[in-house]
C-alpha cells in the first residue's frame, strides 16, 4: 500500500501546496512532519483514498516493523 501527502501553506507564496506519495509508512510520516515543520497543513491518504490521521499513520509503522 503507498500513502499520498498533500499539503497547503497559504502563508508561503512560492511553495503553496504541495503533493509526495510514500512506499511505507515510515516514509509518509517523515514526510509529514518535514512538512508541518515548514508551515505546511497537511492530510494523508492512503493510495485507496483512505484519509489518515497522524495516530493511525504511526501506528501503520510499528506494523510495518513487526513484519
Amino acid at each position: 500500500m503507498g500513502y499520498i501527502i498533500a499539503g497547503a501553506n497559504l502563508t508561503n507564496t512560492e511553495k503553496p501546496a504541495v503533493a509526495y506519495q510514500a512506499e511505507t509508512a515510515t516514509e509518509a510520516l517523515q514526510k509529514v512532519q518535514e512538512l508541518e515543520r515548514d508551515g505546511y497543513h497537511v492530510r494523508t491518504s492512503t493510495s485507496e483514498g483512505e484519509d489518515l490521521s497522524l495516530t493511525t499513520l504511526m501506528s501503520r509503522i510499528g506494523c510495518e516493523e513487526v513484519r
